[in-house]
């Protein structure tokens, strides 16, 4: 089962407004497959409950389907790793994974992921 940062995966990509509220609604609570393919972390010691996963990128439908990756989301999670927001409290040592998620669904929309600082 994956843990922690999950693993860059290729997908398509939409350029609309993010409501990660919505999203994360749309998910429900005990879904672990689902959070491993709509976050970019997911909590070792909890990985099939929500509360600890971070990083929210994909669109969820209102059914609970897991859609595009969102470029407003992935640019917003770079910051936060960046430090924007008051940063993540995550382990440092998942920074550079997950930074490395986001930013191959960046490249998949064509775009240039902004530099991860340390």
């Amino acid at each position: 089962m994956a843990k922690g940062a999950i693993a860059p995966h290729h997908t398509k990509t939409i350029d609309g407004e993010w409501d990660a509220d919505r999203a994360e609604r749309a998910l429900g609570d005990d879904d672990g497959a689902a959070f491993r393919d709509a976050y970019a972390y997911v909590d070792p010691e909890s990985p099939e409950r929500k509360t600890g996963a971070k990083f929210p990128h994909h669109e969820v439908s209102s059914a609970g389907d897991v859609g595009p990756a969102n470029v407003k989301a992935l640019t917003s999670g770079v910051g936060i790793l960046n430090g924007g927001r008051g940063g993540a409290d995550i382990d440092r040592s998942e920074r550079k994974a997950i930074y490395e998620h986001l930013a191959t669904h960046l490249k998949d929309a064509g775009r240039e992921p902004p530099p991860l600082e340390s």
